[in-house]
């Protein structure tokens, strides 16, 4: 009778600490329905992104535990290639807006889209693995974020979140190409 009631202890303090680690998510979406600029978070991060001036897609900023910034293009018009601090962004073939990279601040990571062309969709892998996708296939102002986002500084985060943020405001926009 000990033993089983150990193996259960055991087994319930296992589902409990992976469900802890692999089940954080967050949400993100924009503020208002349909309003490209803005966007915040809610569950396990606290989160704010958002154009600087309306409609102005070189620069954004962002407020990310309580630290806030800049996300600007490192040359005007140039949407292949952010600065977020200390982080650069960058598409790795010119206007591939569905597999970028993010380096800086001692972090290495890259982002895709699960499908070529799937903006619904996303993998973060490198020095952490996140999966980013839409609440419902299309609904570009809704996603969930699932995975620990708790090593990253905060301008690796918001260089995180803003790669989804990116290409959907341009895709709604009609933008993209």
């Amino acid at each position: 009778m000990n033993t089983i009631l150990k193996l259960l202890f055991t087994s319930v303090l296992l589902i409990f600490s992976a469900n802890f680690i692999w089940g954080q998510t967050t949400n993100l979406k924009t503020r208002y329905s349909n309003d490209w600029d803005s966007w915040e978070s809610s569950g396990s991060l606290d989160a704010k992104i958002k154009t600087r001036y309306s409609n102005d897609w070189d620069n954004w900023e962002y407020n990310i535990d309580g630290k806030s910034g800049s996300i600007k293009t490192r040359y005007s018009n140039d949407w292949d290639s952010w600065e977020v601090g200390n982080m650069r962004i960058k598409t790795r073939y010119s206007e591939d807006w569905d597999n970028w990279e993010i380096s800086g601040d001692g972090f290495n990571l890259k982002a895709k889209t699960r499908y070529s062309e799937d903006w619904d969709n996303w993998e973060i892998s490198g020095d952490v693995n996140l999966k980013i996708k839409t609440r419902y296939s299309e609904d570009w102002d809704n996603w969930e974020i699932s995975g620990d986002l708790s090593k990253l500084s905060p301008a690796a985060k918001a260089a995180v979140l803003f790669i989804p943020i990116f290409a959907a405001s341009i895709h709604q926009k009609g933008i993209h190409k």
